[in-house]
């Protein structure tokens, strides 16, 4: 007899940046295996008596912080799992809120030392929105993401360079920078049709710690490198421990020059930056939220689907 999917239900969160990027991922997901699904967003007024009422095998709660008081009666009379996305940033805060849930997934490896029970699920893309497309690529190089210092000496030091296409976000300091703003905020799905006309998306990290007053180090890839190259873009990025491990063909600069210099040898040389790109995309293809959602169940000691449905 086939064994009964598991029930879930997804507590959602909207990022200020990627919106309801992970919303969607995970939704499309639960569709792809073939779960009973539910979601909710973390603010929603009936979100307890809609957990209450679904009756899950599992609740999994993204970033968790709004969620976690209005839960504190379920959480733990439940199987229960949060996903912390703004690890090491946060740490200090996280790991207050996370405690009593039975699972703890983190974003960066740096902090699992930090939380009981917890283990590492790192970022990823969604098939359903990110693939490469056949859009001519009419931008060389371009940024999605807030402003922050770090990120604005690489954006003006590659527009000084006539190199950089676009930038989405900010708000920028720089005049040569705000030239080049497109817009201020835009959706997740505008994001992924932008970096399938975008020939290089730059990755610089986020800068500011909130919560982190150990200065854990942050080590792990973000969203951005696995949505560009799922989008059929390559992704130059400033330099972290996990880019050598996970992603070794990635490009990677430590100082503006570093990184004009590397964008402006690839754009002369298409066919190497095709080879480096098409590498890059091939490791990545395992990482989408299918394979997250897998992860969390085996975990959590559930039952996981062979095989996606879809």
């Amino acid at each position: 007899m086939t064994p009964r999917r598991p029930r879930v239900f997804g507590v959602d969160y909207q990022f200020l940046a990627c919106g309801d990027v992970f919303t969607r991922g995970l939704a499309h997901a639960a569709q792809d295996l073939g779960l009973e699904y539910a979601h909710a967003e973390a603010r929603q007024p009936d979100l307890h008596d809609r957990v209450r009422f679904f009756s899950p095998d599992l609740l999994f709660v993204v970033h968790g912080r709004h969620a976690t008081p209005r839960l504190n009666d379920l959480i733990p009379r439940s199987r229960s799992a949060v996903w912390l996305l703004d690890e090491p940033y946060e740490v200090d805060d996280t790991s207050r809120f996370a405690k009593p849930y039975e699972r703890v997934f983190v974003c960066d490896q740096s902090t699992l030392h930090r939380h009981a029970n917890a283990t590492y699920l790192p970022t990823c893309y969604d098939p359903h929105e990110h693939w490469p497309g056949d859009d001519p690529r009419t931008f060389p190089v371009g940024f999605v993401g807030g402003a922050n210092r770090v990120r604005e000496r690489y954006l003006v030091a590659l527009a000084r360079a006539g190199l950089l296409g676009y930038v989405i976000g900010g708000r920028w300091q720089s005049p040569s920078v705000n030239r080049l703003c497109a817009a201020g905020n835009v959706s997740p799905r505008e994001t992924a049709a932008r970096y399938r006309r975008t020939q290089i998306v730059l990755n610089v990290w986020r800068e500011t710690h909130h919560f982190n007053r150990e200065h854990v180090p942050a080590t792990a890839l973000n969203p951005r490198v696995y949505e560009a190259f799922a989008c059929g873009a390559l992704v130059v990025s400033e330099w972290r421990p996990e880019a050598e491990t996970l992603l070794p063909e990635m490009p990677t600069f430590r100082s503006e020059e570093e990184c004009v210099a590397l964008v402006q040898g690839l754009l002369n040389e298409p066919e190497r930056m095709e080879q480096v790109r098409a590498a890059c995309a091939a490791r990545l293809a395992p990482h989408t939220y299918a394979a997250r959602l897998r992860t969390v169940l085996a975990t959590c000691g559930l039952p996981v689907p062979a095989e996606e449905a879809a």
